[in-house]
């Protein structure tokens, strides 16, 4: 298959995905990943981001909701209806090995999908860039809470070195899911003779991969504020022996967690992934003890190689209180 038209599919099953990630790189946006200061010191000195299992994620419906979403659009005649009449148009019964294939995943897509979120940074009302999110202040990262702002170059490269996957979340309820299935559908139909020319294995293996992101990455509309974007790591669908695994005691609950190395893959296409190069700045967030945090993180950015440190780190003035 040539590149153009693994970028033209793309395109048709992952459209809002993709679109996103266009915007993205035209404005050359930042990311936050907003933490505790004692995991951003982990990071910083073990240059290691940990990929936790999306059923522990702050949302207790994490997956059931994307789930719940596309099988209602799958069932509607105005949705699924359309797109399994386009499947069986493409091949006859291709819409029943769709939907067994779906079901037969629903392991990997529940249990077996592990996740680093970050937020958009910056193109709020509120100056971002100087205070950072009141809301994600408040519900990340305790006492000590901190911002680690990083460049967005890496996670929108083009490249499978790690076998792990960027992608925008979008907010929606079941309506709002629908309304985007459908023009989906409607761009499947508007380019019917590129499905015919890839043929019915490659569009198969493309829309259950889009269906499975599609499922991680819907979150109810309650949460719309965040802005996440997430690193998706699927080990039993897209293994890597470059993401390690181990299993850690977080808050007493003892849990597998998968480990994201901050190193560049250049012959893979992969660069600005070490941390001198994807770190941006830090913000210290609303806290009782501020100096010592920001000493303590200066430190180690120096002993990690990070130039200019005091001024990479910086103190949010939003006076909230614990």
């Amino acid at each position: 298959m040539s590149e153009d038209t693994h970028k033209r599919l793309n395109y048709l099953f992952m459209p809002y995905a993709m679109r996103a990630v266009d915007k993205l790189r035209q404005k050359k946006g930042r990311f936050a990943h907003y933490t505790s200061a004692s995991v951003a010191l982990q990071i910083i000195d073990k240059k290691i981001v940990w990929m936790r299992n999306a059923v522990l994620m702050n949302d207790f419906s994490e997956i059931q909701h994307g789930q719940t979403c596309l099988l209602s659009s799958w069932h509607d005649d105005d949705a699924g209806g359309r797109l399994r009449i386009l499947l069986d148009r493409l091949k006859s019964g291709l819409d029943k090995e769709v939907a067994q294939q779906f079901d037969s995943r629903i392991y990997d897509r529940r249990v077996q999908s592990y996740i680093t979120s970050v937020s958009l940074h910056g193109g709020r009302a509120l100056d971002e860039d100087k205070y950072g999110r009141l809301s994600m202040w408040r519900a990340y990262g305790g006492k000590t809470n901190v911002a680690l702002i990083m460049k967005s170059d890496p996670f929108v490269t083009e490249s499978n070195a790690l076998n792990a996957f960027t992608s925008p979340v979008k907010y929606c309820d079941k309506e709002g899911f629908k309304a985007d299935f459908v023009s989906f559908v409607k761009g499947l139909e508007e380019s019917f003779d590129v499905l015919q020319k890839v043929g019915s294995d490659e569009v198969l293996k493309y829309l259950i991969w889009a269906f499975h992101f599609a499922v991680v990455s819907t979150k109810h509309p309650g949460f719309e504020e965040e802005d996440e974007w997430r690193v998706i790591h699927s080990p039993t669908l897209f293994p890597s022996e470059r993401i390690l695994f181990d299993i850690e005691n977080v808050d007493g609950v003892p849990q597998h967690v998968y480990k994201l190395e901050l190193k560049n893959y250049p012959d893979e296409g992969l660069v600005g992934a070490t941390l001198p190069e994807l770190l941006d700045e830090i913000i210290i967030g609303p806290t009782e003890s501020p100096w010592p945090i920001y000493e303590a993180l200066v430190t180690k950015l120096k002993e990690n190689h990070v130039e200019n440190a005091e001024n990479k780190v910086r103190l949010s003035d939003i006076p909230l209180r614990r």
